[in-house]
């Protein structure tokens, strides 16, 4: 496992809109190395304090994972998200956090070209990422795949490590099993 970066060694930055922080990962510029022929994409770790509306996006596709319950309103439709159940929108959507159970962190994944990316149906509450050849996706609690391109952030620290420490796996790398971690992967299926 080679370490990217460290939530702990990144400065806080304000959000698009000014309303609160967030802390990058990885850049959209630094993923093209990272993922050669994958869409472009950007991690990064909001602090949420409070109630407010999210920075508007318009292209990207964005997957929203909070540490602890939160209720959003997406284009007018209230939605639950909490650490096992992220949620999918587009970066174009009218987005606010209306509820906020305790003060917490996000993170948000961020994939370019949501049109492609996304299957959102707000009506039922169940948020879909299409799959694509090309696109790096999030998930909580799934396997990790063995091949393509594979990372893990941390949620908690470990013994050795900070949380939301991003790690980049190598073929036979296996996560410990009491790390508590956010898988990001993806295949690029040359055409």
């Amino acid at each position: 496992m080679r370490t990217l970066a460290a939530f702990a060694d990144r400065p806080a930055v304000p959000w698009a809109n000014g309303a609160g922080e967030t802390t990058e990962l990885v850049a959209l510029t630094e993923s093209a190395s990272l993922t050669p022929g994958l869409r472009p994409w950007r991690l990064s770790i909001a602090r949420l304090d409070r109630t407010g509306p999210f920075s508007a996006l318009p292209g990207m596709a964005r997957t929203f994972l909070p540490t602890a319950e939160v209720v959003l309103e997406i284009d007018g439709r209230t939605r639950r998200a909490n650490p096992t159940r992220p949620a999918a929108f587009h970066g174009g959507q009218s987005v606010s956090v209306v509820e906020l159970t305790e003060h917490c962190f996000a993170v948000n994944l961020m994939v370019a070209d949501p049109a492609a990316l996304m299957d959102v149906d707000v009506d039922d509450g169940d948020d879909a990422l299409v799959d694509g050849d090309d696109t790096l996706m999030m998930s909580v609690g799934a396997p990790i795949p063995t091949q393509g391109f594979r990372f893990v952030l941390t949620l908690h620290p470990t013994s050795d490590h900070p949380r939301f420490s991003l790690f980049a796996l190598e073929p036979d790398d296996l996560v410990p099993e009491d790390w508590s971690v956010v898988v990001l992967s993806g295949v690029h299926e040359p055409q």
